[in-house]
């Protein structure tokens, strides 16, 4: 079912999606709205589907934090830490 509504672009927006209806990329305006829009959908569906996406996310908010909250990887003992505490998980 479709339902009819209005939009606001941004001329820019409007001019390239008249340029992709012009060279036949596309039937009508609605028809590249619409592919947008689902392509986004599936972007996000995808992303929330994905371990790597999530490992992404975990890696931006780690280095949104202070600096003195990163672990420093120029100690030569750094190795050791992170085995001290990989060791400390599997026993508590």
């Amino acid at each position: 079912m479709n339902i009819k509504t209005t939009v606001s672009l941004p001329d820019h927006v409007l001019h390239y999606a008249e340029r992709l209806v012009e060279e036949g990329r596309y039937p009508s305006l609605d028809s590249v709205l619409a592919a947008s829009i689902e392509d986004m959908m599936r972007s996000h569906e995808s992303v929330a589907d994905d371990p790597l996406a999530g490992m992404t996310d975990e890696l931006h908010r780690r280095m949104a934090l202070p600096r003195d909250q990163w672990i420093a990887m120029d100690e030569d003992d750094l190795f050791d830490r992170v085995r001290e505490r990989l060791a400390a998980r599997s026993r508590g």
